[in-house]
């Protein structure tokens, strides 16, 4: 049972399942989108699809479309061979009976951004809709959405800030989980911050942010989770725009849908406290390094046992050796949060390597490549689990794509993703008491187009 951060976000390539076109957005493809079900005629949902429409009658009595409104449409086709991320070896896959390994799905989607400054405050609404079709696993078809609304305001010289609200629905992933229906995942974020710069060079910040992440499924309701999280920061700016700070947030976190009683082995809330070291470093003209060194101490009231600490870090070093040429290098060390009956949280190592290469004004070529160490660490102190061997996997992602730009509003892209993990762990499947693992194979190709109005 996962108790991530995250514990309910959709996981494959960097993190998320290649079904997730969010994935092609961290390397500059396509508006991001993400994946929901609408029940019945939900009038919560239909007023998303409403307001993309209706923001260009309220936005032409102030200003200019063209700088105010920006609605699009785009399609997506993706070709997957292994969509629930099972071991294609026979006998070892936990997929049930009549579920079909590879899909072909379709991503039909309309959105819209809207920006509109009043002086020198700054409003902004991002707003999407999308329309998501399975060929053959068509149980999975549903309907989702993004939403986003914040007032970046600024008062006077010194104070500056934003506060906001984001609203998603999403389908959950199958990499790291024994469920292969539709899982609905609802996130509901409300933040605000606050800057204050006294002085040219130093800035203090704060932030206080509520996030909470709720599963339709009534099997994965017990990994719903209410997070609020107050973080406060010191940043120093020098002449030659290089920048150092120190950063500490606490979060209070709950899992209401859990109760704790006799024989009870995961807690139903926790606080966790970080402090991060901050350093951007322009090395020169075209390299700098960005750097995140930090320490995590999570606290479980009424399971320590499930209490855990350690170091992490973030690095990454960009190069940029020609204007069309660029190349980011990135490690870390991070402590992902996973409570199972072996295991209170995931050690995980690695490294990126993302090149891209501007062959021409209208042709662009990018790449990411990641190899991982998932390290099932911790020890929760149930006795008849003791005896049992720690899980580990070694996980390899890669993507690659080809982004055409005709014209300034239009963009093509085609691309390919794979991800490989290996596992040593053997569990039992219970449906069917057979042992099986955690092992899979998954290549997909897809193709993408979007269109700015």
């Amino acid at each position: 049972m996962s108790d991530n951060k995250h514990p309910c976000s959709t996981q494959g390539l960097y993190g998320n399942s290649p079904v997730n076109p969010g994935n092609r957005r961290q390397i500059g493809l396509g508006p991001n989108k993400k994946h929901f079900k609408i029940n019945g005629h939900s009038l919560k949902y239909g007023l998303s699809v409403l307001i993309v429409w209706l923001c260009p009658v309220a936005a032409q009595a102030m200003a200019d479309l063209s700088d105010i409104f920006q609605p699009y449409v785009s399609n997506t086709v993706t070709y997957i061979d292994n969509l629930f991320y099972q071991p294609k070896s026979p006998g070892l896959s936990a997929l049930p009976n009549g579920f079909v390994f590879d899909d072909v799905m379709n991503q039909a989607t309309v959105g819209s951004a809207v920006n509109y400054a009043l002086g020198r405050q700054l409003f902004r609404l991002n707003l999407s809709v999308t329309d998501n079709r399975f060929v053959n696993n068509t149980f999975l078809n549903h309907i989702s959405s993004n939403n986003r609304a914040a007032w970046n305001w600024q008062l006077g010289r010194q104070w500056s800030g934003n506060v906001g609200y984001a609203y998603s629905r999403a389908m959950g992933g199958f990499t790291n989980t024994n469920f292969y229906g539709l899982n609905i995942i609802t996130t509901n974020n409300a933040f605000a911050d606050l800057n204050y710069a006294w002085h040219p060079r130093w800035k203090a910040r704060a932030n206080l942010s509520y996030l909470e992440f709720t599963n339709s499924t009534s099997s994965r309701a017990l990994n719903n989770q209410q997070m609020l999280t107050a973080l406060v920061g010191l940043n120093y700016t020098t002449p030659s725009n290089n920048s150092t700070g120190l950063q500490y947030s606490f979060t209070d976190g709950k899992f209401p849908n859990r109760t704790l009683g006799q024989g009870s082995l995961f807690d139903n809330k926790y606080q966790q406290h970080s402090i991060n070291a901050l350093l951007t470093w322009k090395i020169t003209a075209k390299t700098n390094f960005i750097g995140n060194v930090g320490y995590i101490s999570r606290i479980n009231p009424d399971y320590s046992q499930r209490d855990y600490s350690g170091e992490t870090f973030d690095l990454t070093l960009n190069w940029t050796p020609t204007a069309k040429v660029m190349l980011a290098l990135s490690g870390f060390h991070r402590l992902n949060s996973f409570a199972d009956v072996t295991a209170n949280f995931i050690l995980v190592e690695g490294f990126s390597l993302s090149p891209m290469w501007q062959v021409s004004p209208k042709l662009t070529l990018m790449a990411k490549f990641m190899y991982q160490t998932w390290d099932y660490s911790g020890d929760p102190g149930i006795p008849t689990t003791t005896a049992l061997s720690r899980r580990q996997d070694t996980i390899l992602n890669g993507q690659v794509s080809l982004v055409y730009t005709p014209v300034p509003n239009a963009e093509i892209s085609l691309g390919y993703q794979g991800a490989k993990r290996n596992s040593n762990d053997t569990p039992i499947n219970p449906a069917t008491l057979l042992p099986y693992n955690f092992d899979y194979d998954v290549n997909s190709v897809f193709c993408s187009g979007t269109l700015k109005f």
